[in-house]
């Protein structure tokens, strides 16, 4: 995968998934279709969980347990294939496919603690907004570092 790594370093998670199960792994694009409404379908349950959760939690652990899964997530994506068997680190792919798709759901616990801490309500918006541009150029920039570094 390093032949890769600086080509296609400007990637964040969105484009970076399907990169490894379609160019790594040589799975079809229907292979991603399947795995979107698995996804979709385990949402439907998650994502309920994960509102009692954050209510029962609080939305700091929550945005900590997402960021410590979010880095399995991305180790399983890079090392798979170096650990298992090649039928096993697909499935290890699939499945961190699924659990990224998942950890989108946390934004809600951004939006919920921020209204939270917020001094002006009308703020909160123009802020998950901000976070969110600041998360995509340091998500690339890193990518881009790293690269360079392999």
């Amino acid at each position: 995968m390093a032949e890769y790594s600086v080509r296609y370093a400007q990637t964040d998670i969105i484009t970076f998934a399907p990169w490894v199960l379609v160019i790594v792994f040589r799975q079809k694009t229907q292979v991603l279709a399947i795995l979107l409404a698995i996804g979709g379908v385990i949402g439907i349950f998650f994502k309920p969980m994960l509102g009692k959760a954050i209510d029962k939690v609080g939305e700091r652990f929550i945005l900590s347990a997402e960021a410590v899964v979010l880095v399995f997530v991305c180790l399983g994506y890079g090392y798979s294939r170096e650990i298992f068997s090649e039928t096993a680190a697909l499935f290890v792919a699939f499945a961190c496919y699924v659990l990224d798709q998942l950890l989108m759901s946390v934004s809600m616990a951004r939006a919920t603690y921020l209204q939270k801490i917020a001094v002006v309500p009308e703020d909160v918006a123009q802020t998950l907004t901000m976070g969110v541009t600041i998360d995509h150029a340091l998500s690339i920039s890193i990518a881009l570092l790293g690269g360079f570094l392999w």
